[in-house]
């Protein structure tokens, strides 16, 4: 838009020259932004009404957090794990302390889609109880209720459990468990997907890859989809497409059968961080880098269930982390402004 208005101020001392030359410029000029703003609004995101919720929690970050089906509550962990587990209502404003058991934290919530329960992860604390101070080996599956937020544990091992989700029917529970590493950069690896069903109080293990890095589970009926890493999967590099290291895998309820989501690489994608599906069947998904050269920040995009029509809806930075309700057409993001904790809800426009 700079380059333009210069232009215009040039235009204004040829109008003095020459109104004719002047007239002819000023058509020209129109051409050139009509075809310009054509082409910019091909990259510009879709259009969001956008609330912002406030915390007055400072000099922190979200470290994990989960929306209500209903898009009313969230709840949330910061990066000082001695904080504990919070919810913030959104009608209200309050933010309120969910007691959790002396020594330890929840973590990793996801509610189930009748808002009726949530699984958690409990975790020992230890050292300065930030996100790196608590037990690997000493992870615990819980449910709460909420309506009083009791909770029970679970009859699963306790290990390197991750990433716990509600089947959506609610009969089930899905999670990965790894194995603590004694040396390299990440604490654990070796991440398997298992089952769990609520009724007969059983475990069943769904997946034998041995995965090196996992980040998010979710059911999507037929399939259970993974963001993983692992070099070892199938299609984990297809032909044409830039080195990934976190893909979409879904996995088969009924056959096991294990495949990769392909995603449109016109935007070349460094790594693909998925976050959630909405209501239509969109794929939110956060990437460390957009085209062939930019700097490492995240950028948020959404795309089609078939990995089609990939659309930067908010550019941001590390902290940024997308949660959608099951039952509302919002889009919820984490950030922090000024040091302070916020969550941004985006509600698309007709336009």
């Amino acid at each position: 838009m700079k380059s333009i208005n210069t232009q215009k101020n040039c235009n204004k001392e040829l109008l003095i020259i020459n109104n004719n030359v002047a007239a002819f410029t000023k058509t020209k000029i129109l051409f050139i932004f009509l075809i310009m703003f054509s082409f910019f609004q091909k990259g510009i995101a879709t259009d969001f009404i956008e609330t912002v919720y406030k915390t007055g929690i400072m000099d922190k970050i979200v470290f994990n957090y989960s929306i209500s089906p209903e898009g009313t509550k969230i709840l949330f962990e910061t990066n000082k794990l001695l904080d504990g587990l919070r919810l913030l209502d959104l009608k209200s404003g309050e933010i309120s302390k969910i007691q959790e058991e002396k020594g330890r934290s929840w973590t990793q919530t996801n509610w189930s889609r009748d808002g009726t329960k949530v699984v958690a992860i409990s975790i020992v604390i230890s050292n300065n109880g930030y996100m790196d101070g608590y037990m690997i080996d000493e992870q615990d599956v819980i449910i709460l209720d909420t309506k009083d937020w009791s909770y029970r544990y679970l009859n699963i091992p306790q290990g390197v459990n991750r990433a716990p989700v509600f089947s959506t029917d609610g009969k089930m529970l899905y999670y990965f468990r790894g194995i603590p590493r004694e040396s390299g950069e990440t604490p654990a690896s070796k991440y398997d997907l298992y089952s769990y069903d609520l009724t007969a109080n059983e475990e069943t293990k769904l997946t034998d890859y041995e995965m090196y890095q996992v980040n998010r589970i979710y059911d999507d009926g037929d399939e259970i989809l993974l963001s993983v890493y692992d070099s070892r999967l199938p299609n984990f590099k297809p032909k044409g497409r830039m080195f990934n290291q976190i893909s979409l895998y879904a996995v088969n309820k009924s056959t096991l059968k294990l495949r990769m989501l392909s995603f449109d690489q016109n935007s070349g994608f460094f790594e693909i961080y998925f976050d959630d599906k909405d209501m239509d069947g969109n794929i939110y998904f956060r990437t460390n880098r957009e085209g062939k050269g930019g700097c490492f920040i995240r950028f948020i995009y959404r795309c089609d269930s078939n990995g089609n029509n990939c659309e930067n809806i908010r550019s941001g930075s590390m902290q940024n982390l997308v949660g959608i309700p099951f039952n509302k057409k919002e889009i919820f993001i984490s950030d922090t402004v000024d040091n302070e904790i916020i969550f941004r809800k985006l509600v698309e426009t007709d336009d």
